[in-house]
């Protein structure tokens, strides 16, 4: 043990050594985007991965002994070709918040001469991310926009709709194919609407908006209805919808929060009651209408006809 870190007990040593493995990850991880990047991005890149490097060596020399992280692998790589910079830097910008707010819990335990460092590391924590993200236009992030956008409308469309027909048919097969029928022509909709706000916007390609929006739309809305197609049991078919639009739907709240900053948590928990909302009013209205207008019947009796 060094001759500052003497003041701190064993438990803080392992936070100290977490610490210490958390910036060495967060160094390599700016040193592999700057790799990734050219110009002015790539050096401010690398000036963070410096100053992350420093925050990783104060906290070796108060460990006292070296520490190890994982370098970021091609998966990372990968993912930020897709998600770009924008993305990417945001999520950053959260860990080094949750960081910085853990320094701050751990700057009453440190000695006295270790504070002034401490505060400087913690401003610099809560400050250069936003520095790079403010200057940021990446036309990645438009465009993904666009992709979610149709996601979290055919969620939070379809699902109310595959229920609607649900309570008014038993009939799975029947229920899948009749979503399908919707979904495929709320997807031409949907990308007409977004070509004709690209068109405005002038920002972004639009016919590309239009096939980003469209597809996405129409794909979410195949993904919730395959279990309609493939599974006999109502309650079965339903749930497994129900999953499937829960796992998109928090696909996109993370993506949406981490670009725009917002809260993940609150944003998911709002998305999961309109979905519960639709899918039950989407039960409660089929219901009604299959029982007044005798649909199961009229349903029974088209399938017999077919066979």
């Amino acid at each position: 043990m060094t001759g500052i870190a003497k003041g701190l007990t064993e438990e803080d040593l392992r936070k100290v050594e977490g610490y210490c493995r958390d910036e060495l990850s967060t160094y390599m991880l700016y040193e592999a985007l700057a790799s990734e990047e050219s110009g002015e991005l790539s050096e401010k890149l690398r000036q963070a991965a410096e100053q992350e490097r420093g925050h990783y060596l104060f906290w070796r020399s108060l460990l006292g002994r070296d520490c190890s992280a994982s370098p970021p692998g091609r998966a990372f790589r990968a993912l930020y070709k897709v998600f770009g910079p924008v993305f990417t830097l945001q999520a950053l910008e959260r860990r080094e918040a949750s960081a910085a707010s853990e320094y701050r819990r751990f700057l009453s335990r440190a000695p006295q001469e270790l504070r002034p460092k401490l505060e400087s590391i913690i401003a610099d924590e809560e400050g250069h991310e936003s520095e790079f993200i403010r200057g940021l236009n990446d036309v990645r992030v438009q465009y993904l926009g666009f992709v979610a956008l149709g996601m979290a409308d055919a969620i939070t469309e379809l699902v109310g709709v595959y229920a609607g027909f649900l309570g008014a048919t038993t009939r799975t097969l029947i229920v899948g194919l009749a979503g399908l029928l919707v979904g495929f022509s709320a997807a031409i909709s949907m990308a007409a609407a977004a070509f004709l706000q690209s068109r405005q916007e002038g920002s972004v390609r639009p016919g590309l908006s239009a096939a980003a929006t469209g597809l996405s739309y129409f794909v979410t809305a195949l993904l919730l209805g395959i279990p309609y197609l493939l599974l006999s049991s109502t309650a079965a078919a339903l749930a497994a919808s129900l999953m499937i639009g829960v796992v998109i739907l928090t696909a996109f709240h993370f993506y949406s929060a981490t670009v725009n900053g917002t809260s993940f948590a609150r944003e998911l928990a709002v998305g999961l009651l309109i979905l519960l909302g639709a899918t039950a009013a989407g039960l409660l209205f089929g219901y009604v209408i299959g029982r007044a207008f005798h649909l199961s019947s009229l349903f029974a009796g088209s399938l017999e006809l077919l066979a």
